[in-house]
């Protein structure tokens, strides 16, 4: 090969070069807008208020757990207790462990049924079998099942590859009412892990809420509206409340109330000795409560024996 032959082959491979180089920036740049599309449609997806707009009912009680955040701060460990034989007859029939496998849950409690999106890693085969081993059908992409008394049925489906819409009430189609979203809600949402928005129209509902819960919360029917959230700082748990009233005075009269109502928990603590047994109640004894114009707050202090307890079994 000759010298001028040397040259023009040389030549040829830095343009070649030049004009790959565009190309593969172009496509580096495609591939990376399309990573962010997904990612910006994925977080808009799973955003609380457009979870909650998809649920039919917006007067009920609305929950938000955000188990990632609460497995990442060890707060989720395999229980000290062996499971209940129906949640480990579950796991083994769906491959689906809460524990593991669960990301975010956001839930809905109305008289009209209760509403559930999770977002976690779902073996929607297992799922589908595991309706039909219950009893269930399953046609196209909604399965339904019986639930553990006549007028519970309950239907899932899923809405993407990594959320599923789960349903549980009168309707044996309710899950497909989750398909869609609705209007935006209204209610402002905490950006805690854990939050629990009560509407006060259900404090005034009998066994609305856990007899020891009821106990402390009794004085809250005159609320518009309370909020729970839960959040891990750093060695410590604590629970934290927010309830909306009309009025100032409203408001210094709730926390005086809910002082009052403590103050009595404690009393039988002291007196009742299985009470004191109770990890629930010994946690309410400790709330604390003030007032800021129409709001009042309360926080208690969550341990991980809590925690445990609630969740002994599952």
């Amino acid at each position: 090969m000759d010298e001028r032959a040397g040259h023009r082959i040389s030549r040829g491979v830095r343009w070649g070069w030049r004009l790959r180089l565009p190309a593969l920036v172009l496509l580096a740049i495609a591939i990376s807008a399309g990573a962010w599309i997904v990612h910006r449609n994925t977080q808009a997806f799973f955003e609380p208020a457009a979870l909650l707009s998809r649920f039919p009912a917006d007067d009920g009680t609305a929950l938000n757990i955000d188990f990632k955040t609460l497995r990442a701060a060890g707060l989720l460990a395999a229980p000290n207790s062996a499971p209940e034989p129906e949640y480990k007859q579950f796991v083994d029939g769906t491959g689906l462990d809460y524990r593991r496998d669960l990301d975010l849950v956001v839930a809905s409690f109305s008289p009209s049924g209760n509403y559930f999106i999770a977002r976690g890693r779902f073996d929607w085969n297992k799922l589908r079998d595991y309706a039909t081993r219950q009893g269930g059908s399953c046609y196209q992409d909604l399965c339904r099942m019986q639930g553990s008394t006549p007028e519970r049925h309950i239907s899932f489906l899923p809405l993407r590859h990594d959320a599923i819409a789960v349903a549980v009430g009168t309707d044996d189609l309710a899950a497909a009412r989750l398909t869609h979203t609705g209007p935006p809600v209204a209610l402002h949402l905490p950006a805690a892990p854990v939050w629990l928005s009560v509407p006060g129209t259900v404090l005034q509902q009998r066994n609305a809420l856990p007899p020891g819960l009821r106990l402390v919360l009794s004085s809250l029917v005159k609320a518009d509206r309370v909020v729970i959230t839960v959040a891990p700082g750093g060695a410590s748990i604590e629970a934290h409340l927010d309830a909306s009233c009309r009025t100032a005075d409203d408001a210094r009269t709730l926390a005086s109330q809910l002082r009052s109502t403590t103050g009595m928990l404690k009393e039988a603590l002291l007196t009742n000795k299985e009470a004191s047994q109770d990890d629930l109640a010994r946690t309410l004894a400790a709330g604390t409560f003030d007032s800021t114009g129409p709001h009042v707050t309360g926080k208690w202090p969550v341990g991980k024996n809590l925690i445990e307890s609630l969740t002994a079994g599952i």
